[in-house]
C-alpha cells in the first residue's frame, strides 16, 4: 500500500539496478538547494528525498516545490555561481567553493560517490550480518566502568564496538554494542571510510553517523579496550556471555 502523505524524489545518477550512470546530481545538494527556500526535507539519501504532505497541503504549497525544483533545473543548466544560489556556503568554505557554479559541484560530488562506491557499500553492509562477540548489555557495562577507547577509523579493524553505529540515513543501526567492526575492507569499515572521505571532502554537506565522532576529519568510535578484548573474550559469543554473566552475579 502506497502512502500518499509521503513523497520520494528519486534524482539523476542511480540505475534501477543501483548502479551509477553520469551525469548525477547527489541528493544532498538540491536538499541544500531546497533548504534555502525554506522548504524542509524529511530524509535525503544519495540519491532520494523524501517528503512529507500533510492534510493541510494544497495544489498552491506542492506548486511552490515544483517551481523549486524548475529553478533547480535552470541554475544547473547555467551552472550559476554556488555564491548566487547557496549563499551562506560559500563564505563558510570559501578555499572549497568560491569558484564553483551548482554544476560544477554536482559533477564532483557525483565523481566522489563513483570513486568511494558509497551507495554500493551502504547496500553490502545493511545486507551483512555483524558478528556479535557480547551483548548489547555486557558492553554497556564496560562502558560504564571505563573500560573503552576512542578509536580512528584506521584503526577499527576487528574491534569491538562500544556504542552503536547508526548512520542516518536510513536510521537502522549497522553496528550494535559488542559486535566486531569486521575487517578493515569489510562492509561496515568500507562504508564509514566513504561516510569520512565524504564530510571531509564537502563541508557542509556532513553526514549524521551516531556513535562516531568527526574529529578534524577523521572519525572515532569508542571500542572495548584491547586488554579487555585479549582477556576476556573467547572464541565464541556463547563463552563470552556465560563469562561475564557468572562474573556479574558475583560482583
Amino acid at each position: 500500500m502506497l502512502d500518499p502523505i509521503k513523497v520520494s524524489v528519486v534524482t539523476p545518477g542511480v540505475a534501477l539496478d543501483g548502479s551509477l550512470k553520469e551525469p548525477g546530481i547527489p541528493a544532498s545538494l538540491l536538499t541544500s538547494y531546497l533548504g534555502r527556500r525554506g522548504i524542509q526535507v524529511e530524509k535525503t539519501t544519495d540519491f532520494t528525498i523524501l517528503f512529507l504532505f500533510s492534510i493541510g497541503i494544497t495544489k498552491g504549497k506542492w506548486g511552490t516545490l515544483v517551481n523549486a525544483f524548475l529553478d533547480f533545473k535552470r541554475d544547473y543548466d547555467l551552472n550559476a555561481p554556488l555564491a548566487q544560489v547557496l549563499p551562506a556556503l560559500v563564505p563558510a568554505n570559501p578555499e572549497r567553493y568560491s569558484n564553483l557554479g551548482l554544476r560544477d559541484l554536482a559533477d564532483v560530488m557525483f565523481a566522489q560517490l563513483q570513486e568511494s562506491r558509497q551507495t554500493h557499500w551502504l547496500a553490502e553492509a545493511f545486507s551483512t550480518l555483524p558478528k556479535p562477540l557480547m551483548t548489547p548489555r555486557q558492553a554497556y557495562r564496560q562502558l560504564v566502568l571505563n573500560e573503552v577507547e576512542k578509536v580512528p577509523l584506521d584503526g577499527l579493524a576487528d574491534r569491538v564496538v562500544a556504542t552503536g553505529v547508526v548512520p542516518y540515513p536510513p536510521g537502522i543501526p549497522m553496528l550494535m554494542p559488542g559486535e566486531s567492526a569486521g575487517a578493515a575492507d569489510g562492509p561496515y569499515l568500507s562504508y564509514l571510510r566513504a561516510l569520512q572521505s565524504w564530510d571531509k571532502r564537502f563541508p557542509g554537506f556532513g553526514h549524521d553517523t551516531h556513535g562516531v565522532e568527526n574529529i578534524g576529519g577523521t572519525y572515532y568510535i569508542y571500542c572495548l579496550k584491547q586488554a579487555e578484548h585479549g582477556v576476556r573474550l573467547s572464541d565464541t559469543a556463547i563463552e563470552v556471555i556465560v563469562s561475564d554473566e557468572h562474573t556479574c552475579l558475583s560482583a
